[in-house]
């Protein structure tokens, strides 16, 4: 038993040491400019002031791929509601 799993886990270990570096994982996250804070504290007398990102309300997706040596096609999306 002990020869058949040393023989396994052989075989394994070439095959995961080359496809490791083939491996990509894809994640995407998004944000909503609506979601930007439009109130707050000011010195008194002044007022708050504040912007919204593009000065449009708007959608932005970010998609890339993660691979064991760095980010990879990193993509931004911009959509208009």
């Amino acid at each position: 038993m002990r020869q058949a799993r040393e023989l396994w886990t052989g075989r394994r270990k070439r095959f995961f040491n080359k496809a490791l570096a083939r491996l990509i994982f894809i994640d995407e996250t998004s944000t909503n400019t609506k979601l930007t804070k439009r109130t707050g504290w000011a010195p008194k007398g002044e007022r708050f002031r504040t912007h919204a990102p593009f000065g449009k309300w708007q959608t932005q997706t970010f998609i890339a791929g993660l691979r064991c040596h760095g980010l990879v096609a990193p993509w931004i999306v911009n959509t208009w509601r």
